[in-house]
């Protein structure tokens, strides 16, 4: 049987980390940027904006918030 979680533990994690739309905010306005005018991937399936794509999600996972 798995232990009770603490509860006071969980809610102050969730109170001290920011709303997912308030952070990253020049990533990822570069990251759609980029994904506007230069799309997805070219001709031979590299990802055009990969690196922005990346550091979009770095910024995000430092954060707290887990991007797929």
């Amino acid at each position: 049987m798995s232990e009770p979680v603490d509860q006071s533990k969980v809610s102050v994690d969730k109170e001290e980390r920011p709303k997912a739309c308030c952070v990253c905010k020049d990533e990822k306005s570069a990251r759609d940027e980029c994904l506007l005018f230069k799309g997805t991937a070219d001709d031979s399936g590299y990802v055009k904006c990969k690196d922005l794509i990346e550091k979009y999600k770095s910024c995000m996972k430092g954060h707290g918030f887990e991007v797929k």
